[in-house]
């Protein structure tokens, strides 16, 4: 016979002892929805992996049994049809309607390799009536049932897998079959589902995982509730460090972003130079910053180390490593990230409230330095709540940033937001590392800021060593950096003032260098005089004025006449005075003043004239025009 004349007739005669047929046979008729439910309290109970292994095994020796029956009760054509006789089983008991998209098979040589589709699957129907959609074929007892149906015809294992299923969202249900052989390593993982294993012993291992699963849960509960109360209680890093520490058993490190430790719980004299991010490659680091978990097996210990980074808007703020003296697995992994970020959402919190206290102080510093009219007693009173003392000796400084792009806004330079990143660091980390010793104040390309004189001398520097430090961390190729600093405060009234002389100072900077400096208001002496009464630009403009015909005459002959002029105001007019100390003849001397009269066409004996060349002198020394 054929395997396209197979029919129920076969297996069941109704004219004598209705049943008898297809119990001889040893085949039973079982009701669709009864197998539906079955499946669905093994997937409930067991999970669906076990459940998929429980029903592969099931449909395989289906499979086989049937295929055994079919050749004792069948007297077939050949052993081809016998092995198609498959295929029409699913047809006439209603699994699916079966056929071929490839046949390539030679039963004498042992070779199998064929494709083909289930249309109709009643699996895949009965798994979307109690579940949705997977993320992998569910057509489990037709392909066990393929897989054991073949192997029994072709006296070798043949597997068979789907590929398409309506249970996982495609349009059909396909499947591949093929010798152990030809799926090569492909077929590894398929093949432990068809390993025979005690059901007792698979209950137990389920039921010790339903406990070890409970266990977790609990642990990873109380791992999230005491970390929650230790953020609420403000305890901070450390605490987060022995919660961890303390659910897993194990050490626990917490780094900032530059390697350092800020909290450790257990760790053993020495463990944190193996533990530390700092061993990481750069590639490992790049990962970190994709909220990965990096796991490092370490040559010669008995411990592996997990670690993940503590991030916040893509930033990261620091890192978290705990060591394992067991295999690392997702339970791990998962209570890692928790902590990380519950880290970052205290860092977040500190960042916020220690933002709003500096911009709170930033006001304040705002009306006691550029609002002459606000009342300093009460500025103090109000820094005094913050933490802040004003009433002992300040030094102001005024800084001033400028793009060497004239044409671009500094406030829209990127540069200008790096320096200012890098003063936040100074001030927060370091002049303010033993106590609130200064405030600061970013201002569009501007900085204010107040250092108190107790931490300059508790630093044993001058303040213009600090200015000058400042410069040195901060300055760059694309800009210029002028810093103006005042003579120290006596009293809360004086900080208007006191930012004056700083700004007066950078004034001067900028007319008098052209690369960034530091100038302190107590070198400007009476030339601050100069700075209050007009700008730079106009004091300029009426100095050369004065002096045009010799400073023209200078620049064209290569001549000293203005330096000479300038000594010879600084001798008090003094002819003889001034020879000495240029080391000319008295002759040379006369030669130069009378030129210096006919070119001005005025008499240096004229005490008004006098004074009028000495102030466009002063005016040219203090814009560094004249060079002695």
């Amino acid at each position: 016979m054929k395997a396209s004349d197979l029919s129920l007739d076969h297996f069941i005669s109704i004219s004598e002892r209705p049943g008898m047929r297809m119990k001889e046979l040893q085949l039973t008729l079982t009701s669709a929805d009864a197998i539906a439910l079955l499946r669905r309290d093994l997937i409930n109970a067991l999970g669906i992996q076990r459940a998929k292994r429980f029903l592969l095994r099931y449909g395989y020796h289906c499979g086989a049994h049937e295929a055994r029956i079919l050749k004792e009760a069948i007297q077939w054509q050949d052993a081809l049809e016998w092995l198609i006789a498959g295929s029409k089983m699913h047809q006439l008991t209603g699994r699916a309607f079966s056929y071929p998209d490839t046949f390539r098979v030679d039963m004498k040589k042992g070779t199998f390799d064929v494709s083909g589709y289930w249309n109709d699957s009643y699996e895949a129907k009965q798994h979307l009536a109690y579940f949705s959609e997977h993320i992998e074929p569910v057509c489990y007892y037709l392909v066990g049932y393929a897989s054991g149906y073949t192997s029994e015809c072709m006296e070798k294992q043949i597997i068979f897998k789907e590929v398409k299923c309506k249970g996982k969202g495609d349009d059909h249900c396909s499947y591949v079959g093929k010798t152990v052989e030809e799926w090569g390593k492909e077929i590894e993982e398929d093949l432990l589902y068809y390993q025979d294993e005690d059901m007792s012993a698979e209950l137990d291992q389920m039921y010790r995982r339903v406990e070890q699963q409970k266990e977790r849960l609990e642990i990873g509960y109380s791992l999230s509730r005491s970390l929650t109360q230790a953020m609420l209680q403000e305890k901070g890093l450390p605490a987060f460090a022995e919660i961890l520490g303390k659910s897993l058993r194990c050490q626990v490190l917490i780094e900032n972003k530059d390697f350092e430790s800020i909290a450790q719980y257990s760790v053993s004299p020495g463990l944190d130079q193996y533990m530390t991010v700092k061993n990481l490659e750069k590639k490992a680091k790049d990962e970190l910053r994709n909220h990965s978990v990096i796991e490092r097996e370490l040559k010669n210990k008995t411990f592996r180390l997990l670690t993940t980074a503590i991030i916040m808007k893509n930033n990261i703020y620091g890192y978290i490593t705990i060591a394992l003296n067991q295999k690392n697995d997702d339970f791990y992994t998962d209570l890692l990230e928790r902590t990380a970020t519950t880290a970052a959402l205290y860092i977040q919190n500190e960042r916020v409230a220690v933002e709003t206290e500096q911009r709170l102080k930033g006001d304040l510093l705002e009306q006691l330095l550029n609002n002459k009219e606000v009342k300093p007693q009460e500025i103090h009173a109000r820094l005094s709540l913050l933490g802040y003392d004003i009433t002992q000796p300040h030094y102001i400084i005024h800084m001033e940033i400028e793009s060497e792009n004239k044409t671009k806004k500094t406030s829209l330079n990127s540069e200008y937001f790096k320096i200012y990143n890098k003063l936040t660091d100074i001030f927060n980390h370091e002049l303010n590392r033993n106590g609130s010793h200064a405030l600061m104040l970013p201002k569009l390309n501007t900085v204010q800021a107040i250092v108190s004189k107790k931490y300059i001398d508790g630093e044993g520097i001058t303040i213009k060593k600090l200015g000058e430090r400042l410069l040195q961390k901060i300055g760059g190729t694309h800009q210029q950096i002028y810093i103006g600093i005042s003579e120290e405060t006596t009293h809360v009234s004086e900080f208007h003032k006191k930012i004056e002389e700083a700004k007066k100072a950078v004034e001067l900077a900028k007319v008098r260098y052209s690369s960034s400096k530091v100038i302190l208001a107590s070198e400007l002496g009476h030339l601050t005089l100069f700075l209050s009464a007009r700008a730079p630009e106009e004091l300029e403009a009426f100095a050369v004025e004065k002096l045009y015909s010799i400073l023209d005459y200078d620049q064209k002959k290569n001549s000293e006449l203005v330096v000479t002029l300038f000594y010879y105001s600084q001798n008090e007019f003094n002819l003889h005075k001034t020879a000495r100390k240029m080391s000319i003849s008295i002759s040379g001397m006369r030669y130069r003043l009378q030129k210096i009269e006919e070119l001005l066409n005025l008499s240096l004996a004229d005490s008004s004239c006098r004074f009028e060349i000495q102030l466009a002198l002063q005016i040219l020394l203090m814009l560094g025009k004249i060079h002695m």
